[in-house]
């Protein structure tokens, strides 16, 4: 079993802060690290709306099966910045 944790995204603006999002495979807690100590957030503290959200970026919901991302590789072309 993997128990790495998955990333979702990266968030960066133009003056260097840079911020990832991950979700543990285990828990399904969202993981935001921006810079020192990361940030859990509890699975059962998300809503629904903010799963719903996240799940365009590859976030599963417990007890979902594991497979492609919705949308399927066409979906993460969307997520990559514009060259």
């Amino acid at each position: 079993m993997n128990v790495m944790p998955i990333r979702l995204f990266t968030i960066q603006d133009g003056e260097g802060f840079v911020a990832d999002a991950f979700q543990c495979p285990v828990t399904g807690n969202l993981i935001y690290k921006s810079s020192g100590t990361p940030s859990v957030i509890a699975y059962t503290e998300l809503t629904d709306e903010q799963i719903m959200r996240l799940e365009k970026y590859g976030f599963r919901p417990l007890g979902a099966k594991p497979g492609r991302m919705a949308g399927g590789d066409a979906g993460i072309e969307e997520l990559l910045p514009k060259q």
